[in-house]
């Protein structure tokens, strides 16, 4: 007889990510609750990051381990543990992250006390290379780590938000951060109606269409610690970044941003609205498409602009190289 799926399945993608992993996978194995599946799809790592998985699983049957014959890119690998997923519930993990050991409990609990919300977190601490939590600076409004790099950061949704879907969807759009959901506990069956993991803006897309779809439960607590350190994926520029995604050179180009407003529009479309909410949610895509960030990148020369022009022609070339700045700058 087939045993019983377990309730929760936690995914997590990794390249290369030896120094981080083991204490990733520590936090889980320590957690509260304990009926869970631990996914690790291994993006054809070079590293140490097999053999730091297969002692973990050495101590814990709970651990199912798959390693790609070649690197996806990171989004793809990320689709694919929630398609090897069993559970109801699903969470995506990121191997430099920590959690606290009730961390899934918390989640759990609060999904179970209101069926109609479908999707779960909690607060986050954010950390630095060393696991440290960063300074807040209040005159700039900056986060501070040990070795002085600022960061700027929102706490995006970390709030309960509205009980209406296209003020929630709304809410979604204007923030400025969503790690902490992302990295929630989500409904399977909600999570698998969304496009997906893809190229730029995939986690707001997600969470977006989440919020169309069902309420959101915030939990009031620091349970997640978001890690930003040298080696994260907000000090590359678009086109190295994009690379990074998809395992595509080249990619990232203006169609690829077309696509996900397109997304949004699909989200709306799918999504069981009234009719005249329909039509608030498809406004509210609009001034999410016509922001002043999004023009910039669309006609303004530089590294993150869509279509990949680096200056004006006659320009000096200094424009034509990405930026060097050792702050942080947020997803």
């Amino acid at each position: 007889m087939a045993a019983r799926p377990p309730t929760v399945s936690i995914g997590l993608p990794v390249y290369n990510g030896a120094r981080y992993l083991r204490a990733a996978l520590d936090d889980f194995l320590a957690q509260t609750w304990t009926d869970f599946e631990l996914i690790v799809c291994d993006n054809a790592s070079t590293d140490d990051t097999e053999a730091i998985v297969r002692e973990a699983m050495a101590r814990d049957p709970r651990i199912r381990y798959v390693r790609n014959e070649r690197n996806l890119g990171a989004l793809p690998n990320a689709n694919k543990t929630v398609a090897l997923s069993r559970g109801c519930y699903f969470c995506l993990a990121a191997y430099d992250d920590r959690h606290t050991p009730e961390f899934l409990e918390r989640l759990v609990q609060a999904l179970e006390a209101d069926p109609g919300a479908v999707l779960a977190y909690g607060g986050s601490v954010l950390i630095d290379a060393e696991g440290e939590p960063f300074r807040y600076d209040r005159p700039t409004r900056h986060y501070v780590d040990g070795a002085g790099r600022s960061v700027r950061y929102v706490h995006g949704l970390e709030r309960p938000l509205p009980g209406d879907p296209v003020a929630r969807y709304r809410a979604v759009l204007k923030s400025r951060g969503v790690d902490a959901p992302i990295h929630g506990l989500f409904r399977k069956d909600a999570l698998v109606q969304t496009a997906g993991h893809q190229l730029y803006g995939s986690d707001r897309l997600i969470i977006a269409h989440a919020a169309l779809l069902g309420r959101f439960a915030f939990v009031d607590a620091p349970l997640f610690h978001f890690r930003i350190h040298p080696g994260s994926t907000l000090y590359l520029d678009r086109a190295a970044w994009a690379e990074r995604e998809t395992g595509r050179a080249g990619a990232g180009k203006l169609p690829e941003t077309l696509r996900t407003f397109a997304n949004y529009n699909r989200a709306v479309a799918a999504s069981p609205l009234t009719s005249r909410q329909r039509v608030r949610a498809y406004g509210a895509t609009l001034g999410y498409a016509v922001r002043p960030h999004v023009l910039k990148h669309l006609f303004w020369p530089g590294p993150d602009n869509y279509w990949g022009w680096r200056r004006w022609p006659g320009q000096a070339s200094s424009l034509a190289a990405p930026s060097t700045t050792t702050s942080y700058a947020t997803h």
